[in-house]
């Protein structure tokens, strides 16, 4: 909204010679339209971590959030209100970012079940025998790998 006032001298119609100011004002208003996806909205950053809210600020599953503050060795303290688990924001994304950084060269999960497998029948006295693969994508069950006892 926008008001204009304007003064204008004007002679008097009566034909004395002094002029006299008239005042008059204008009021203009305007409506501007915005399109909502022109409007960027921002709310802060919630101070604790829920697994009510964690998907949305981190974007990590409420599961998995879970699953990693009942770690043993969790380092941050954890508030516990009936069932919500609640952490420091801060604290956490810092946790996640040394976790990331601290990462070193590790064997792939297959790898680690075949050592496992490998173990568990080297402790039965068995070894693992392998089979060639079949050509589909599911094998059968007796397809699956079996151990044996070594040759005496």
């Amino acid at each position: 909204m926008r008001a204009i006032e304007r003064t204008t001298l004007e002679t008097p119609v009566d034909g004395s010679r002094s002029p006299r100011a008239v005042s008059s004002s204008a009021m203009a208003t305007a409506t501007v339209a915005i399109p909502l996806d022109g409007l960027t909205i921002t709310a802060p950053q919630p101070e604790m971590l829920s697994q009510k809210n964690v998907e949305s600020v981190t974007g990590i599953p409420a599961r998995v959030f879970l699953d990693t503050i009942r770690a043993p060795g969790f380092p941050l303290p954890v508030a516990k209100l009936g069932k919500l688990r609640l952490v420091r924001r801060e604290a956490f994304v810092a946790y996640l970012q040394a976790l990331a950084s601290d990462r070193g060269p590790r064997r792939a999960p297959a790898e680690d079940e075949r050592t496992g497998v490998a173990a568990v029948l080297a402790a039965a006295g068995l070894e693992p025998v392998r089979q060639p693969r079949a050509g589909r994508a599911s094998a059968s069950s007796e397809g699956a790998r079996r151990g044996r006892l070594p040759p005496r």
